[in-house]
């Protein structure tokens, strides 16, 4: 990957999170949310956003709604970052964390066990 996108991924991570955090006026997004990667293709036609949900019980709505929020996503996204071409955006939850968690809870168990 050139050096040009990983800037420019870096720059639309920070953007999105900000986006998420402090402009989204949705009620229904809600509680702790991550922009865990972002990845561009190289023409930055289109850009695959992973957030991590860390609120269990409402993932998937909190998650639904951020997807029907892209549009609006993208226009603040095109207003914080300086682009000639704004890529369209895809989300993807992240499970990363959860897997994570499952492992060290496993893992804890074992431990005391012996």
């Amino acid at each position: 990957m050139s050096e040009r996108i990983l800037r420019v991924n870096s720059e639309i991570q920070k953007a999105i999170s900000n986006i998420l955090t402090y402009e989204m006026k949705n009620p229904l997004i809600k509680g702790l949310i991550s922009v865990t990667k972002v990845d561009t293709t190289n023409d930055l036609d289109q850009c695959k956003v992973y957030i991590s949900i860390f609120e269990e019980e409402n993932r998937e709505e909190v998650f639904n709604q951020i997807k029907h929020s892209a549009g609006f996503i993208r226009r603040e996204l095109a207003r914080a970052v300086d682009l000639r071409k704004v890529p369209f955006l895809t989300f993807y939850l992240d499970t990363s964390y959860d897997y994570g968690q499952r492992i060290e809870e496993t893992l804890n168990k074992i431990n005391k066990e012996n």
